[in-house]
């Protein structure tokens, strides 16, 4: 459980901090902090995920399983209650009482649910009450509730909610839900009981006094208002239809923010509130005097926070999409800021300092989340941003391979927001269609500092040490698509998906790591970097639509053309334009549209319809003769050729292709057709189509044996991969290079797995629903929906760990929605 403290260097590119300074910070800026590791703990959690709490003692989770709590100062396990035979689906504490939620299904003796008191000292139990459960739409409120009298529960046999002594458990009050209204969210403070209301058109917000149970507010909220909320000491933050309005105990709305992406966060503060949210193009950070609202400070452009926890901490997204911390000043808005480059969640704060989460992705293994405790060093006069390494000197990552076999291409310059004189990122190339990407991701001020940081991506990632790389190596799952090394003081990564044999990248990670160490870590001076460039965002709406889009400024449009209900709506003078004509699919560009009919004629050919979107033009071409018949139109990736598949009597007889260029149909006919299900769709390099092959059964446990054949463009089979698992939309199946491709991976359909085109060989299993896919976002990341802890869903770019990077736009559904992303 225990961590050695001697890791109390710089973890700068894996874990631990270096100082970035947003450039919105008005005045104060405080140069040189950095995070030390105080412990760190490894829990097993189910896949449903873990909640916590902060107390003055100790640091609890609650898992699935029920409640462990880790002495907030050492990490050591303290105590731990839980029920092998139930689930703890929620939780409360108060007055030193820890209550858990357990659920039995119907099947199990005693079914149904059973709240469960611990003291939250020792972990021993102090009673039990079935048929009680905790209300609906709970969440568990962070506000101190020391002397609080009762926990809210909600009795399942009557449906009224009750006030529940914390120390026994028995009644203290019972408030009866009004007809025609539905608890649709909860939570509790010291004094009061808050439940939404559902009555209709018309949700309001009770509060009820903890003591008795007597109304003491009702709260009318505006229509269509979901239970989307947030609550502190005095102040409660609604959120909804993209807006944060705050009351405080009286129900007056002090404050309202009209503008949220991705979306409004708040921060309760002594005497103040933090607040972001969006003004124009830019983000917007403000402290406002709580409980009377009035304006103390603010910043803008701001950093785009993704949320605010309290302590006055902002987090935000980082290089590579990974989170930076800042401490923000509440008198002044002056900020401190630490950058952490492993995907670690912060999940509270106290004095100086933090606590994060980060998921550990070993494979085959029960899933676990390291707590880590971590204290921020106040700043003095250390290092400057790059730890005093001279930006002059830092190694060239595309000088890195000798030339010859592979070609540098998209060096990238940036690192932690500020533009280096060399490239510190470099796609390399070679002509057999070999790629990997190489980065330098920093430079420690001694070798243990280097040693440190592969050590942690090891504990991490669950990565496994390699032999003969540099001085120190780790490398992902067998075969290795990722290696991180050190080369001295420099650490560094390789990562390719399509390189044909695992010795190859391991070899080029050696040669790499060689080059390095001839190379040096540099000259360390004192340096000065340019102020980061703050990011300007515009929000916009697709028409239509709840999607709301994030369009940086100068980037190229998120969003190139879509379909609503089949309806296509194509970009025109920087706005959206709904067509007329119906069709099933656009091509990549927009730029054209294909519709097949339902219902094909008895004599003749089926016919397919093709839209010019820019000349609102349509074309009908005859295809295949009756009882043919085509559907499932899927364009080309250059958008220059149509397919269709072509069937008979629901098997599958062949593929049409029409090329745009003559507008004429060309089938071809495949034998076996009963052997193949689906849809064709292009491959990659658009010279082979493919279509998924196995077993036709209802039985989803079938789709672990599920194959995909390839097809020359003449019908003639290339090549069958076999049990790689149901194939996902037909658009956006493959990489750009067409060398990977994408399904739901086989024996767990819930993830995405990744295969070569070529052999069929996986190269990674990433924990994201594949029905959710949207698109490739370049070749090492994926565009796709993600579900917010709001209800909502966040377009987001995803790398190959299945973490959210970039959002890109924000939904309140996208049923009968199909986006055209711009270029990525």
């Amino acid at each position: 459980m225990q961590r050695a403290t001697k890791k109390i260097a710089l973890l700068a590119a894996l874990l631990l901090g270096v100082v970035l300074v947003p450039a919105s910070a008005p005045a104060g800026i405080l140069p040189s902090a950095r995070l030390i590791p105080l412990w760190h703990a490894d829990v097993p959690i189910p896949r449903e995920g873990y909640e916590h709490a902060l107390t003055s003692r100790d640091f609890l989770l609650r898992t699935g399983r029920g409640v462990l709590a880790l002495g907030a100062d050492d990490g050591r396990p303290r105590w731990k209650y839980q029920l092998t035979t139930a689930s703890a689906t929620g939780w409360d504490l108060a007055s030193g009482v820890v209550v858990i939620d357990y659920y039995r299904p119907a099947k199990q003796a005693r079914a149904g649910h059973e709240l469960v008191a611990v003291s939250s000292a020792t972990g021993r139990e102090l009673w039990r009450r079935q048929g009680t459960s905790l209300p609906p739409g709970w969440r568990r409120s962070p506000a101190p509730r020391d002397r609080s009298p009762v926990f809210a529960a909600e009795d399942l046999e009557t449906g009224a909610i009750k006030g529940i002594s914390t120390g026994t458990g028995r009644d203290v009050w019972s408030f009866r839900v009004p007809a025609g209204c539905d608890v649709s969210g909860s939570a509790a403070r010291a004094a009061d009981v808050l439940l939404f209301l559902a009555c209709g058109r018309s949700p309001r917000l009770l509060l009820l006094d903890a003591a008795t149970g007597t109304t003491l507010r009702s709260i009318p909220l505006p229509a269509g208002t979901a239970p989307d909320f947030q609550v502190a000491d005095d102040m409660i933050a609604v959120f909804g239809d993209r807006a944060m309005t705050l009351f405080d105990d009286r129900g007056r709305a002090v404050l309202h923010h009209g503008e949220c992406w991705p979306r409004c966060a708040v921060s309760r503060e002594p005497g103040l509130v933090l607040t972001t949210y969006h003004s124009g193009q830019d983000d917007v950070l403000a402290a406002t005097s709580w409980p009377d609202g009035v304006p103390l400070w603010q910043v803008k452009p701001a950093p785009a926070y993704e949320k605010l926890v309290e302590g006055g901490i902002g987090v935000r997204e980082g290089f590579g999409g990974l989170p930076v911390v800042d401490a923000i000043d509440p008198g002044t808005g002056a900020a401190t800021s630490y950058t952490q480059s492993v995907p670690a969640a912060v999940l509270a704060s106290a004095g100086q300092r933090l606590y994060v989460g980060s998921g550990m992705r070993a494979a085959g293994r029960t899933r676990r989340v390291r707590i880590s405790a971590l204290r921020r060093v106040p700043p003095g006069r250390g290092p400057s941003l790059l730890a005093g390494v001279n930006p002059g000197r830092w190694p060239d990552a595309c000088a890195l391979l000798p030339g010859g076999t592979f070609s540098p291409d998209r060096p990238q310059t940036t690192l932690y927001g500020y533009t280096l004189p060399r490239p510190v990122a470099c796609h390399y190339t070679e002509s057999g269609g070999g790629s990997l990407t190489v980065r330098v991701l920093w430079i420690a001020g001694d070798a243990n500092e280097a040693a440190d940081m592969i050590e942690t991506m090891a504990d991490v990632y669950a990565y496994r040490p390699a032999a003969g790389i540099g001085d120190q190596a780790v490398v992902d799952d067998s075969p290795p698509t990722r290696i991180y090394f050190r080369a001295g003081q420099v650490v560094a990564a390789v990562a390719s998906s399509n390189l044909p044999t695992r010795r190859r990248l391991t070899a080029l990670a050696g040669s790499i790591a060689a080059r390095l160490r001839d190379a040096g870590s540099g000259v360390r001076a004192p340096v000065t970097l340019p102020t980061a460039p703050s990011r300007r965002v515009g929000l916009s709406r697709l028409p239509g639509t709840k999607v709301t889009v994030a369009q940086e400024v100068t980037a190229p449009p998120v969003v190139a053309a879509y379909l609503l209900d089949g309806h296509p709506y194509v970009r025109e003078k920087g706005s959206f334009t709904r067509l007329g004509t119906k069709v099933h699919a656009l091509s990549p560009s927009g730029a054209w549209g294909a519709r097949t009919t339902e219902k094909y004629p008895s004599r003749g050919r089926d016919p397919v319809t093709i839209l010019d979107t820019a000349k609102r033009s349509v074309r009908r071409i005859p295809t295949v003769k009756a009882p043919m018949g085509v559907a499932t139109p899927v364009w080309s990736p250059d958008g220059r050729r149509l397919l269709l598949t072509a069937t008979d009597g629901g098997t599958i007889t062949g593929f049409v292709i029409i090329d745009l260029a003559t507008m004429r149909p060309r089938f071809v006919r495949v034998t076996h057709g009963d052997r193949y299900s689906g849809a064709f769709r292009w491959g990659g390099d658009a010279r082979t189509v493919a279509v998924q092959s196995g077993p036709e059964s209802d039985d989803e446990s079938a789709e672990d044996d599920l194959d995909v054949t390839f097809f020359d463009l003449d019908g003639t089979v290339d090549r069958r991969l076999q049990n790689v698992g149901k194939l996902i939309d037909g658009l956006n199946w493959t990489s750009p290079s067409g060398l990977l491709f994408a399904t739901h991976c086989p024996g767990r359909t819930s993830q995405t797995c990744l295969w070569r085109t070529a052999n069929g060989a996986r190269t990674a299993r990433i924990p994201f629903e594949p029905d959710a896919l949207v698109s490739w976002y370049g070749e090492e990341r994926l565009l796709g929906w993600h579900a917010l802890d709001s209800g909502e869903q966040s377009l987001a770019v995803t790398d190959f760990s299945g973490q959210p990077l970039t959002h890109l736009a924000r939904a309140y559904g996208h049923d009968g929605l199909t986006l055209v992303p711009g270029a990525a």
